[in-house]
């Protein structure tokens, strides 16, 4: 259980038991914080899963300066797959029995409103162990002493078991006990240090409520977890979860030696961190930290096969943590809390998980991001938002954004180019021109003029961005557009039209905004077939075909269209979608994509 290798006192056992003194003093005599409907309430806490529960246990080990801890699973005769008890074992400096019998209660902690820590409430044991199982019992040796044992069993309540003379609900008093048979076979197999002379167990038994029932998936999403939340601490600290040492997770992927790091030649890259201190509060002279760390992720980052997209099997080791950290991340002292999806200034978008965002800040500052008792969820003051932002990550995310969607256009595009055969939206518009019967108005003569005008312009383009000459960037082009009559093309402009066609000499291209929501929530999202693109690429040639093919106040009118009511009335309908759906995760439906087409359909009839 810690190796204490001193004969003084450890600190925290003096304010474990200066704490139980003022509870004799008070005269509680260890009564719960309420009465057995509380005790039985208090299991719907929310925690958000398994992982997030236990977490309240390795906090109170680390707190106690444990330099090992063990997650460990029991099981009964039924099933060795499935565990029916978990231990949480460390070597910290351990609990006197009254200090014991302390833990057990709701709000009993020597810790009340310690910010040096990770607890302030004392409510993180029992409400972690009650939201999994309706039994736990907690061992505890402090250094010199023995162990001893207190078990509280909810089913016991209502039988009046834990009732005093006067009716009150008591905690049950403290025994001397030896630790179970399974726990010592887990400490001798798992080489749990020989000299630790002190430490706590916090068995969690009767479970019921489980996340993961298996033991494969139940220790995969632990390592996992742990991994991400201890990062900073795995240094100082070992965690082993059924004898499987955690590594450390960095969301941002920037941190070299950290699993997933370089588990392929992919690398997240860093971008410039920020750190300033803020007043606490107003009237006051205290002053907290705030850190922020930013990284850009390539497009490929979470492919196995990077010509391919990170769907289904392709997706690698890497896609599960990009998924769950889309939003700013919030740590408090070092200790992951929170992924924030809910941002005043911006809506986190499924492309949203390839940039990341970590703020890091201390203690001082927790009435700035009123973190529950539960610690695992902030909520961020206006006035936090406004000093992120006033300092620079807005504009940061917004860069970031802008760059992933360049890349993803150059990445597409060099895939395109990479192909000989044309689209099938681009071979279908080729095909159906044999059944146009309407001839575009105006006069022949002013519409080439107009085609040759738009190469010179996409020639001095496309030669200021790729520094290259002017005759070389439209030798390029008019090769291009001499290869097929009708071509797809990607452009990022921010605030521009979701479309755009254009007639470059002999050749129709089709602008697709990467840009504008359409791109990122319905073109280009994860759950679009390549089927489905065709079918919008198609709807777009028809809709820009018509545009082309008019002439004077039409023209004027369908490009007005175009940008003032289709973009801006489709951005607001996509947003109003996502809201309704309540989509914050992975795919847009099909079923939703093609509502989108028919309404785009309907525009057209309605214009033509």
């Amino acid at each position: 259980m810690t190796n204490q290798a001193t004969l003084n006192i450890h600190p925290g056992l003096n304010a474990q038991r200066e704490y139980t003194s003022q509870l004799a003093l008070q005269g509680q005599e260890f009564a719960l914080v309420a009465a057995e409907a509380f005790v039985r309430g208090i299991r719907d806490i929310g925690y958000k899963s398994t992982a997030t529960a236990l977490d309240e246990l390795i906090d109170n080990a680390i707190q106690a300066g444990s330099a090992r801890v063990d997650v460990a699973f029991g099981y009964g005769r039924r099933s060795t797959s499935k565990p029916d008890r978990i231990a949480v074992i460390d070597d910290g400096h351990g609990m006197d029995p009254d200090m014991m019998r302390a833990s057990v209660m709701w709000g009993g902690t020597h810790r009340e409103n310690d910010r040096t820590g990770f607890g302030r409430y004392g409510y993180g044991l029992p409400s972690a162990c009650v939201s999994q199982g309706t039994r736990f019992v907690v061992y505890s040796r402090p250094d010199g002493g023995v162990t001893h044992e207190v078990e509280l069993d909810i089913e016991k309540l209502g039988s009046g078991e834990y009732h005093s003379a006067d009716g009150r609900v008591e905690v049950p008093p403290y025994a001397q006990a030896e630790l179970p048979f399974w726990i010592k076979s887990h400490l001798q197999e798992g080489k749990f240090p020989e000299a630790a002379t002190s430490g706590t167990v916090v068995v969690l038994d009767k479970l019921d409520r489980l996340s993961w029932v298996t033991t494969a998936n139940l220790e995969r999403n632990l390592l996992q977890h742990f991994g991400v939340t201890y990062r900073q601490f795995l240094q100082d600290v070992e965690i082993r979860v059924n004898n499987k040492r955690v590594d450390p997770i960095d969301p941002l992927f920037i941190t070299e030696g950290f699993r997933h790091f370089d588990a392929d030649e992919g690398r997240a890259k860093p971008l410039e961190p920020l750190a300033f201190d803020m007043r606490v509060g107003r009237g006051t002279d205290s002053i907290g930290t705030v850190n922020v760390r930013y990284s850009t992720l390539p497009v490929t980052f979470a492919s196995i096969d990077k010509s391919k997209p990170a769907d289904g099997r392709n997706a690698n080791g890497r896609f599960g943590i990009m998924k769950d950290h889309a939003g700013i991340i919030f740590l408090r002292n070092g200790r992951q809390i929170d992924v924030v999806t809910k941002i005043p200034w911006i809506q986190i978008q499924n492309n949203d998980r390839y940039w990341n965002v970590e703020v890091d800040f201390s203690p001082d500052l927790d009435e700035e991001f009123a973190i529950t008792t539960s610690k695992q969820q902030v909520v961020v003051s206006d006035r936090m938002w406004e000093v992120l932002k006033n300092n620079g990550m807005l504009r940061s995310i917004e860069d970031m954004r802008r760059e992933y969607r360049q890349e993803r256009a150059k990445d597409k595009a060099e895939t395109d180019d990479g192909q000989p055969q044309p689209r099938a939206s681009e071979k279908a518009m080729e095909e159906s021109q044999k059944f146009k019967t309407r001839k575009p108005s105006g006069n022949p003569i002013e519409r080439e003029i107009e085609a040759e005008k738009n190469i010179l312009e996409e020639a001095n383009r496309r030669a200021r961005r790729n520094k290259q000459p002017l005759e070389e960037a439209t030798a390029e082009i008019l090769a291009e557009t001499a290869s097929s009559p009708f071509r797809v093309r990607e452009e990022d402009v921010p605030g521009g039209p979701f479309f755009r066609p254009q007639q470059l000499g002999g050749q129709f291209v089709l602008w697709i905004n990467t840009a504008h929501k359409f791109y990122t929530s319905v073109y280009a999202a994860p759950g679009s077939t390549g089927h489905l693109r065709d079918a919008l690429e198609l709807m777009l040639f028809t809709l820009g075909e018509s545009e082309l093919d008019s002439f004077g106040d039409r023209r004027l009118f369908y490009q007005a269209e175009r940008q003032e009511r289709w973009t801006t009335r489709l951005t607001t309908t996509l947003e109003l979608l996502e809201q309704q759906s309540g989509i914050e995760d992975d795919q847009i439906l099909e079923e939703e994509i093609k509502e989108s087409a028919v309404a785009l359909n309907g525009a057209e009839s309605a214009l033509t």
